[in-house]
């Protein structure tokens, strides 16, 4: 009895040692602070590490991750689920086309294979304080084929039929990271995608999932090779440039956050933003680019959309912001706080009225809020389209917004309706000898609407030069204290839907105030700043100024100085 008590005690500490030894080899490392996952529940990746790494600290990192096909050894034994982080090196770069150079992923980064789960999302992301070279930069993620636009034009670089086009791609290209459900999506840069003869690759790809946050990211640099059309004949494809895919008409799809999408290196009439859910869409910037076609919209507000393009082929509307009430989910939409500027005004490529504006289609029950947006310098575009785009419609409730026509088309075209639809203290600005409202058979319901001729507008202040654009310059204008009170009709409702919908608060607090004018564009780092104006509270009692701002008479332009002489030399 005695020795087998012995055996017996020495087999469990056998055992022990084993359980103590797999326990470590399979342990993540700590999570840096500030991050959505926390604890011991992180592996780290740098382009000076290696896949024989236990990857639980920046002291020791792999150099791929787990759904790049090139990861192997201890990075392949590890499955991503949820709350676990994969944090990557600042300043490196990782190689999706280019074999010959190091870190080489071995194409796509396929992290559709995992999913995290509600609270819990999986993270690639970063630390900032971990970075290779003296300061922080986002990692960098490539196919590694060089961008083709006027100063690049030569050798593989050509120009024919209003294209910066590459006689073929350098290296093969497809979609660089596919996406499942429940992941946060953090901090990188991507580049480098071509879209071939017959392909459309896009940076982000998420047919497979939903509930997903792309934030922080710099996507730029793409590529095409000639299409085999000019002006509406022949057959061409677009390169779905951020977002490709939905993950389902029924469940909420993404969130896009402090990201620049930003096509001024590449050929911006050879790209899409994406036709995708679009579902929370607050403080980016897009441009040098075309094409967004959005359904599931929930929010989209501060983001700045500038410098927008016709497609190359022309057979598709660039739409600006056209939606499609597929979203079956009974919720309140809120579009606010946008501005959307210099649309088409790069390029006479568009025909004229070709582009498909702000487009809103709530779902049938459901209400959208629409208010304190500008558009300006837009040409051969409508502003906005008031009616059923594809199933049935909620209602409109457009009001406080400033649209400017420089083409002197109509503000709002309407196709057939079977909703409500108000437009309320909407400061219009067009030349069209037909006013601003092209409504046959039925109208909207219109309040305290203010159309002005650009002349009639520009002697009265507003100019598209001013710092914040058609802003009225003093208290004479046309649109101040022109316009209704909505503190009790809208921002009440809004107030409301917030109660039971706290993603709202902001919506509803904005309703209360003026404008904060989208976001500026920091181009030294390809960062967001918000917001880019400090707002002006609205009068809780008496009249409203018509149009996206509110005239401040406490703050009014200084005064131009007076007593001066001048000596004439």
């Amino acid at each position: 009895m005695m020795l087998s008590t012995r055996r017996s005690g020495h087999f469990l500490g056998v055992a022990a040692l084993l359980f103590f030894y797999c326990s470590f080899a399979h342990a993540q490392g700590a999570c840096p602070a500030g991050l959505p996952v926390s604890g011991n529940n992180c592996y780290f990746i740098a382009a000076n590490g290696t896949d024989s790494n236990n990857g639980t600290s920046e002291a020791a990192p792999w150099s791929h991750a787990p759904g790049m096909p090139n990861c192997i050894g201890k990075c392949a034994a590890v499955t991503p689920s949820a709350g676990k982080g994969f944090i990557f090196r600042g300043g490196d770069t990782w190689h999706f086309g280019n074999s010959g150079a190091s870190p080489y992923t071995g194409g796509t980064w396929a992290i559709n294979n995992f999913s995290g789960s509600s609270g819990n999302p999986i993270y690639f992301g970063v630390d900032q304080s971990w970075f290779a070279g003296s300061s922080w930069a986002r990692p960098i993620l490539t196919w590694d084929n060089p961008v083709c636009n006027a100063n690049t034009v030569g050798g593989n670089c050509n120009s024919a039929t209003g294209q910066f086009y590459v006689t073929s791609c350098a290296f093969p290209s497809s979609n660089m990271v596919q996406f499942a459900a429940w992941t946060d999506f953090d901090n990188f840069e991507e580049t480098g995608i071509c879209e071939g003869a017959n392909g459309t690759p896009t940076y982000n790809r998420y047919g497979w999932g939903h509930n997903l946050t792309f934030s922080n990211l710099y996507i730029h640099g793409w590529t095409h090779v000639q299409w085999n059309c000019v002006n509406d004949t022949g057959t061409c494809t677009n390169t779905s440039v951020f977002l490709g895919g939905s993950g389902s008409s029924t469940t909420p799809g993404e969130t896009i956050v402090n990201t620049v999408v930003d096509g001024s290196d590449s050929d911006p009439a050879g790209a899409e933003l994406g036709k995708s859910d679009f579902t929370t869409v607050t403080y980016n910037v897009f441009r040098y680019v075309s094409q967004m076609v959005a359904k599931n919209v929930h929010l989209f507000h501060d983001n700045l959309v500038e410098h927008w393009y016709c497609p190359g082929d022309q057979q598709d509307h660039p739409n600006l912001f056209e939606e499609l009430s597929e979203y079956t989910a009974s919720t309140t939409a809120a579009v606010y706080d946008n501005v959307w500027r210099h649309i088409t005004s790069d390029t006479n490529s568009c025909p004229v009225q070709s582009i498909v504006g702000l487009w809103p289609a709530p779902q049938g029950g459901n209400t959208e809020y629409i208010f304190n947006n500008l558009t300006y310098d837009e040409f051969n575009a409508e502003v906005l389209n008031l009616g059923q785009n594809s199933g049935s419609m909620g209602a409109l409730a457009i009001f406080n917004n400033t649209w400017e026509n420089s083409s002197n088309g109509l503000i709002y075209t309407c196709q057939t309706v079977s909703a409500t639809v108000t437009v309320a203290n909407s400061h219009d600005i067009t030349n069209n000898v037909g006013g601003d409202f092209g409504c046959s058979g039925w109208q909207p319901t219109k309040v305290t609407n203010l159309l002005q001729s650009h002349s009639t507008a520009n002697k009265q202040g507003y100019t598209s030069s001013e710092t914040y654009a058609y802003s009225p310059a003093d208290g004479s204008g046309g649109t101040v204290g022109a316009g209704t009170n909505e503190t009790k009709n809208f921002c009440a409702a809004l107030s409301a839907a917030a109660g039971s919908d706290s993603t709202l608060n902001d919506a509803a607090s904005a309703c209360t105030n003026d404008t904060r004018y989208a976001c500026t564009y920091n181009t030294s780092n390809n960062t967001v700043d918000c917001p880019a104006r400090t707002v002006v509270a609205r009068p809780g009692s008496g009249a409203w100024d018509i149009g996206a701002y509110e005239f401040d008479p406490q703050d009014p332009p200084p005064a131009p100085p007076t007593g001066l002489t001048a000596v004439v030399q």
